[in-house]
């Protein structure tokens, strides 16, 4: 409807609707509050329950019994590297070998060079290669050297390929090389190892198929360690070798040794530590109370997120299940309610008694998860029960905020409905009043004129 500006009152109808209207919307405008607010609150938990998570993912690495057997891999020699992957087996030592041999394909190449488009260099529409002992066959359409290398290289899993190379102008031959290495890598052809390519001539090995090998201890009677690629799996525990080059007989031997990382050990307390800390600072300004011009946080006050705090707290101000102070091993609280970690006090336990630290961390003699007493242990606990999914605290605490928005906003497209009644009322009311006005000044105009006419 247009504008209702009255033409016979002289009223600015639509400034009068206009502030009733406001009047009318005060209840709606109040529920928009309502739901900025509420916004502000869900916005909170979910900023603590992101933190929370980050809290409980480095505490859950730390009840990981890998977690606690990595090591760090050295090796004196060029010849060898080292490697270490986290298990359970993870082992610290040193071990001494040679490198007697690196791992080798097998490979052979053919004697008589032909056209390599043109020469036919085989009579059969097939031939059968024994490759590591199991007869695979090969199917040729085009019997020339560039249609037999094409066959051989696009027959899936055949294990050997096969390259043209040219020997003189216009003058070419074979080499089939196996596509893995070691002693399996062999290969030959059937029947005394008759080549199916009788244009090319004799066979000619270029290379044998040879595992790899480090000799481990006494030069006299060693110990012979063999490998089908050149690198050595689980030679320790947890310890891969990888030989880069022979040994000469002069060379002196490869010492491979693995300590226990506990710089990457003493990183993962840190990463707790640093992830408690952030959950703590995020909970303090979410839930700080207003202070003269500053505003307080949208949790202000908020009794359950101070529960969390004092929960994170308690870890490890509750010490140990002996008794005594998580500051034997680096951590403690400070007075202003963080935590803090003190990497060397933690290393030289850890290197004093490796098994009892962890133990401090990660109780793996207790099976019932409730009982465990670990301070990763609890730290994981804690950040569980507040963030899992649909049971935890705060998750539980976002899904009834986020019920609560979604109920005011209905009540809020309720409102909308009734204003827009209540202003097309008024519109009505004022349209009716003006058409009423605009009768009565006629009446007066035509009673006038009749008053006048009888002067």
């Amino acid at each position: 409807m247009g504008s209702v500006d009255g033409l016979i009152s002289g009223m600015s109808t639509s400034s009068v609707i206009s502030g009733l209207m406001q009047v009318e919307a005060a209840p709606q405008n109040a529920l928009k509050a309502k739901i900025t607010t509420q916004q502000k609150v869900v916005t909170a938990y979910q900023g603590i329950n992101t933190k929370m998570k980050g809290l409980l993912d480095a505490a859950k690495a730390l009840t990981d019994p890998t977690a606690w057997k990595g090591g760090v891999a050295t090796s004196s020699s060029d010849a060898a590297t080292a490697t270490t992957t986290a298990s359970s087996s993870t082992q610290s030592g040193s071990l001494s070998f040679r490198v007697n041999k690196l791992a080798s394909s097998h490979a052979v190449v053919f004697g008589t060079p032909v056209d390599a488009t043109t020469d036919t260099i085989m009579s059969d529409p097939s031939f059968v290669i024994d490759v590591n002992g199991v007869s695979k066959t090969v199917n040729v359409t085009d019997k020339t050297l560039s249609g037999v290398v094409d066959a051989i290289n696009k027959t899936p899993d055949l294990g050997v390929k096969a390259t043209a190379f040219q020997v003189s102008p216009g003058k070419y031959t074979m080499q089939l090389t196996s596509t893995t290495t070691g002693t399996q890598s062999k290969f030959e052809f059937p029947n005394g190892n008759s080549s199916p390519f009788t244009a090319l001539g004799s066979i000619s090995p270029v290379s044998e198929g040879a595992d790899a090998e480090l000799a481990v201890g006494d030069s006299a009677t060693p110990l012979i360690v063999t490998s089908s690629t050149n690198t050595f799996k689980d030679l320790m525990g947890g310890l891969t070798v990888t030989a880069t080059k022979k040994q000469a007989e002069t060379d002196p031997p490869v010492t491979v040794t693995v300590a226990r990382d506990t710089e990457g050990i003493a990183a993962k307390v840190q990463a707790m530590v640093d992830a408690a800390n952030t959950a703590l600072s995020e909970i303090g300004t979410q839930t700080k109370n207003k202070s003269g011009a500053v505003a307080g946080g949208p949790l202000s006050g908020n009794s359950i997120m101070s529960g969390v705090t004092s929960s994170v707290l308690n870890t490890v101000s509750g010490g140990t299940a002996a008794g005594t102070s998580f500051k034997d091993i680096g951590i403690e609280l400070t007075r202003n309610g963080t935590l803090t970690f003190d990497k060397t006090k933690f290393i030289a336990a850890l290197e004093a008694d490796p098994e009892k630290t962890q133990a401090l961390f990660a109780d793996t003699a207790q099976t019932d998860v409730t009982l465990k007493t670990g301070l990763a242990d609890r730290m994981t606990a804690v950040a569980d029960k507040a963030t899992q999914t649909n049971t935890g605290t705060l998750s539980r605490l976002i899904t009834s905020g986020n019920d609560a928005i979604t109920d005011l906003n209905h009540r809020v497209d309720d409102w909308d409905v009734r204003l827009q009644a209540r202003q097309a009322t008024l519109q009505k009311q004022f349209g009716a009043m003006e058409t009423a006005l605009g009768k009565l000044k006629n009446q007066g105009s035509w009673l006038s004129g009749q008053l006048a006419s009888l002067g």
